[in-house]
């Protein structure tokens, strides 16, 4: 059988009623060279009768796979040991992507000169309205880390695009450590990309997102909710254990960062003795056994 040129990988829960926007995008797709890749986690609406339903109607094949509930992220690192595709792209099951997306990225990933160490192909989101969500690139291509295009160029705001499938699995994760724990931030691998390689980030817009302001203010309450305190803990330690080197040479982010873990994992209820072993960095390791009473009594 030959490979896709792409797998999307569309992890759902009780999505039923914003999958066929998914859908109806992809078959417009001008690349038809993909998979669709729709792991189910764990619903109770009639997400595997609609599945089945475009598996028959599809020109392009979709792949179904049920589970117990495990939370999106869980459910995503499933998808990547499933996808067959030489790239790979999320898909959120409430979003849309242009008709051109597709095609736009795999084009510019074959346009990129050997050996230019790149790992990903960034590009803007827009929302239902057709507004730019976040900020333009400042170059066109901006070949950059994800932490330089936050922190040097001051590129704010949702983007999405392609990675190579051999790149997402060799990203080291212990997913039997991070299962039934909740919440987990995708921030946990995707710093794990400024290990790799470069962002090769364009002015093209190939995602939509809907906006839904109810929905989005539940997101933003629930985000750093205490029981959320397991997955950002360990969301902050992997942001300081990928950036430490950057403590001297851009230090804001860092002791943030820095808070942030002390503060969840006080939350977390964690023992001292396994905050300061888990960070790698000399000065967090202090750091930490100097704040981390102080965290604790504030939280």
């Amino acid at each position: 059988m030959k490979r896709p040129a792409v797998t999307i990988i569309t992890p759902t829960f009780n999505r039923a009623h914003t999958l066929p926007r998914v859908f109806e995008s992809l078959q417009q797709q001008t690349l038809k060279d993909f998979e669709w890749l729709v792991i189910d986690d764990g619903s109770t609406d009639n997400t595997e009768m609609l599945i089945k339903e475009y598996q028959k109607i599809a020109d392009f094949p979709v792949r179904y796979y049920h589970q117990e509930n495990q939370h999106k992220f869980l459910t995503f690192f499933r998808g990547i040991d499933l996808a067959n595709g030489e790239y790979l792209c999320p898909l959120d099951s409430d979003d849309a992507i242009p008709h051109h997306a597709l095609e736009t990225l795999v084009s510019t990933w074959r346009s990129i000169p050997a050996g230019m160490n790149i790992v990903f192909v960034s590009t803007h989101c827009q929302d239902q309205f057709g507004n730019l969500v976040g900020d333009r690139f400042p170059e066109d291509p901006l070949i950059c880390t994800i932490f330089d295009m936050r922190y040097k160029y001051n590129v704010k705001g949702d983007k999405w695009g392609m990675g190579k499938t051999e790149i997402y699995k060799k990203m080291k994760l212990d997913l039997d450590h991070l299962s039934g724990r909740g919440f987990i931030p995708e921030g946990i691998f995707q710093f794990q990309f400024d290990r790799l390689g470069f962002h090769y980030c364009i002015n093209k817009v190939c995602r939509t997102y809907f906006r839904d302001p109810e929905d989005e203010q539940s997101l933003a309450n629930q985000f750093y909710d205490p029981k959320n305190a397991f997955g950002l803990a360990e969301n902050y330690k992997a942001f300081l254990n990928t950036y430490d080197s950057k403590l001297w040479s851009n230090p804001k982010p860092l002791i943030r960062n820095l808070g942030g873990y002390l503060k969840f994992s006080a939350l977390d209820k964690r023992p001292l003795k396994k905050i300061v072993t888990e960070v790698e960095s000399l000065p967090f390791k202090i750091a930490s056994l100097v704040f981390y009473p102080i965290a604790k009594m504030l939280v």
